[in-house]
């Protein structure tokens, strides 16, 4: 019977992190009924079942969990070697699958993806833009891109650009027709334009000032799922609005925007791209991560 290769062990390992056939095939990009005959011919070989099936979910076996366990170390060591050899090489190639907010997968395709294309011309990219919150490990992301409050606990952080600042801005027109709020309390007072989250819930505006935190559940009879029509809405004069500076940058120049209650708004930790503590790295991951260092560096 034909010895297992390099590939058919490799694509054991991502089955059994993947958990599922069809993402497993995926993300190699092989047919599903190819993968499972690779799997079924391993079992073979080896004269165990090394995976359970069922309409839902694959696990290990005891068999299987010996195999991996014993070929995590050695594949690892052989990834090392090889990237190691191959960096900063063109012949360097692989998938790397990212999920991310829109702002997030915008400044990575700003300040990230021209120096990575660049330097890894053969490794393809796919970037998801969702607002929703992904299980990166579920769906068959190698990483994913959010605000530090919304990282997983169990994951892996590395920051992602800058420092961000959330500030709140209104219109000349509105403000002519409303008092000027000076703490976080007065905005009780006024239309703000809430933002409604993934899960459905409305976000609190958080503020801090000499030590002291606030969130409030502001009002408001307007809610919007993205921060882009949120400006425009403040920008329009419909209220209040509580954005990334960056986002309003132009209308604050333009002087479409006026911020207030400013000294309610220090900076935040910005954006980070986390990733799975206990799986096993792709090169292609591990030098984009590279590149994310080297911008952070920079900043």
């Amino acid at each position: 019977m034909k010895k297992p290769s390099l590939s058919d062990l490799e694509a054991f390992r991502e089955v059994a992190h993947q958990q599922s056939f069809s993402r497993a095939a995926d993300h190699l990009g092989v047919s599903r009924s190819a993968l499972s005959h690779l799997v079924k011919g391993l079992e073979a070989y080896f004269g165990s079942q090394l995976l359970r099936r069922t309409t839902r979910s694959v696990s290990l076996t005891p068999a299987g969990e010996r195999l991996l366990t014993g070929l995590s170390p050695i594949l690892g060591s052989l990834d090392e070697l090889l990237f190691e050899v191959g960096h900063d090489k063109e012949h360097m190639f692989g998938e790397v699958r990212l999920n991310g907010s829109e702002a997030a997968i915008d400044y990575v395709l700003e300040h990230v993806i021209p120096p990575f294309r660049e330097r890894y011309p053969k490794i393809r990219l796919d970037l998801v833009c969702e607002g929703k919150l992904n299980d990166v490990i579920e769906d068959g992301f190698d990483a994913g891109i959010r605000l530090m409050e919304s990282v997983p606990k169990d994951m892996i952080a590395i920051p992602l650009g800058p420092r961000i600042r959330f500030i709140v801005v209104a219109s000349p027109k509105y403000l002519k027709q409303h008092s000027l709020p000076h703490t976080p309390h007065e905005l009780n007072e006024h239309d703000c334009i809430r933002q409604r989250l993934p899960s459905g819930k409305r976000y609190r505006w958080e503020f801090s000032k000499n030590g002291k935190s606030l969130a409030i559940d502001v009002p408001g009879a307007l809610s919007l799922d993205n921060i882009n029509l949120m400006v425009k809405a403040a920008s329009q004069g419909l209220g209040l609005a509580f954005v990334p500076e960056i986002h309003a940058k132009a209308q604050l120049e333009s002087g479409q925007l006026v911020q207030v209650l400013a000294d309610w708004c220090p900076d935040e930790a910005g954006f980070q791209i986390y990733f799975p503590r206990y799986r096993h790295m792709s090169r292609s991951l591990r030098a984009f991560l590279d590149v994310v260092k080297e911008d952070e560096s920079k900043g």
